[in-house]
């Protein structure tokens, strides 16, 4: 798992890549998001297509070995999972800034839950994610 901390904040992000050559998503990423930033939190479940996905880890290492440029990240259903990490400033210091979401449906009334986050981390954290199974899979 990914977990990226600052002061009462954090993130955390577990990947399951689907695999079998004949499946038709074959590549594609479930990916688990749990986050507490500023005083709120959430958690959610999305799909990432496997080009998204691949996409994401090599921007990821790029900026781990330059620390220049940007990863993103976005789940294949609009709004349920959307994220960037990116340098804060010029002391290496990085951020991650983003929003997760979902529908809930209740008495046949349709509600959207989501959340916003954002704070910065020590780029040691990403160098941590660097050996993580789902980066080299």
């Amino acid at each position: 798992m990914m977990r990226l901390e600052n002061v009462g904040s954090f993130f955390e992000m577990d990947v399951a890549i689907k695999q079998g050559q004949s499946a038709q998503n074959h590549g594609d990423a479930f990916v688990t998001v749990n986050l507490s930033s500023g005083g709120f939190g959430g958690q959610c479940g999305a799909w990432v297509s496997g080009p998204e996905f691949s996409a994401f880890r090599a921007a990821l290492v790029s900026l781990e070995r330059s620390l220049k440029g940007e990863a993103m990240l976005e789940s294949i259903s609009p709004g349920s999972l959307k994220f960037k990490i990116y340098p804060a400033n010029n002391r290496g210091h990085l951020a991650i800034e983003g929003s997760t979401g979902h529908h809930v449906f209740e008495e046949r009334k349709n509600f959207w839950h989501s959340v916003s986050f954002g704070f910065t981390f020590e780029p040691q954290q990403l160098t941590r994610a660097m050996s993580l199974p789902w980066m080299s899979e």
